[in-house]
């Protein structure tokens, strides 16, 4: 299995990269990262279920780390959240 980090997970490249893991087994998403989209984020974490999860915007992070505090995901914030998230990659 191939594991994967998608940076921008909530804009056009990121969601049609998303459709292509939901089509293939064998890959599996181990970190998203995005700009602020909150509720984009939570269903994508939902759906994917990363271990790492990052929204450049510290205010919208600590919002997703609420909403996703159910599920074993560690939310990260601002730029150093996303490059850890794409090295987790």
């Amino acid at each position: 299995m191939k594991k994967i980090a998608v940076l921008g997970s909530t804009g056009s490249i990121g969601t049609q990269t998303l459709e292509i893991v939901r089509e293939n087994s064998d890959l599996q998403v181990v970190a998203l990262a995005a700009g602020n989209s909150v509720e984009l984020m939570e269903q994508q974490i939902r759906e994917f279920k990363p271990r790492y999860a990052a929204l450049v915007d510290e205010t919208a992070a600590s919002d997703l780390k609420t909403r996703v505090a159910d599920l074993p995901v560690k939310v990260l914030s601002g730029m150093d959240g996303v490059c850890f998230c794409a090295a987790e990659g």
